[in-house]
């Protein structure tokens, strides 16, 4: 199977990087999905870092008062579960052959 349509630069790289390290998915749909999932978050990401270029930290709340900014919150999200999906995906290593 290709790489899906309607990716963005991070999930395209995440996509290619991971297919030319362990392979077509096509056999494993469950894993396939957890790599989509995690390309669309990295590009979702990549938003967010560009969204928040040049944009203070630190925002008015509803009260007036200073608050971090909502998009330093949503990155750190959607960070954590970038993580946590290719930590899903559960690649073991590739390991060298022994011919010894």
């Amino acid at each position: 199977m290709g790489m899906p349509k309607g990716m963005g630069y991070q999930g395209k790289k995440l996509w290619q990087s991971v297919t030319a390290e362990f392979g077509d998915l096509e056999e494993e749909p469950d894993k396939l999905r957890i790599l989509y999932d995690a390309c669309k978050t990295a590009d979702l990401v990549d938003e967010l870092e560009k969204g928040r270029a040049g944009e203070p930290l630190m925002v008015l709340g509803s009260a007036r008062q200073k608050t971090i900014s909502p998009l330093i919150s949503e990155l750190r999200y959607q960070r954590g579960l970038l993580a946590q999906l290719i930590a899903r995906l559960n690649f073991a290593p590739r390991e060298e052959d022994d011919d010894e």
